[in-house]
């Protein structure tokens, strides 16, 4: 039996949790092998990055990753957090992985770009699977 690869970016807004229930609602738990991450934007001011909002923002992160695991905890599923830009670190990784599928959760502003937010705009140029856009 043959598995689908499918990739998912959540950010800690309850928007982008939206994804993992797309999955329970389209993918059985045996034909899935999820991937989630949660990417973090470094913010260095000045040249230097602040060592304690490193600190924070992994656990952060790490602890948003445990919670969407619970979500799926039927379907066999890793977690990641990175630090980066979001874009370049969900295609990169998706890449990596050999994601057959890219699930993110599109954005709530008006136009184009702002529809679908423009890190989903990114990964939509720039990602060499396909890429499912799930609305609120």
């Amino acid at each position: 039996m043959t598995t689908k690869k499918i990739f998912v970016p959540i950010d800690g807004t309850e928007r982008s949790m939206h994804s993992l229930n797309f999955i329970k609602e389209n993918y059985s738990p045996e034909k899935v092998e999820l991937h989630i991450i949660n990417v973090k934007e470094l913010v260095f001011i000045d040249g230097i990055s602040m060592s304690d909002e490193i600190k924070t923002s992994e656990k952060n992160g790490r602890e948003l990753l445990d919670k969407a695991r619970q979500l799926v905890s039927e379907y066999k599923t890793e977690a990641s957090f990175t630090f980066g830009y979001a874009g370049d670190e969900i295609v990169r990784n998706a890449g990596e992985l050999g994601a057959d599928v890219i699930v993110m959760t599109k954005s709530t502003k008006k136009g184009l770009t702002r529809m679908i937010g423009s890190c989903t705009a990114y990964v939509l140029k720039h990602a060499k699977c396909t890429l499912v856009i799930v609305p609120e």
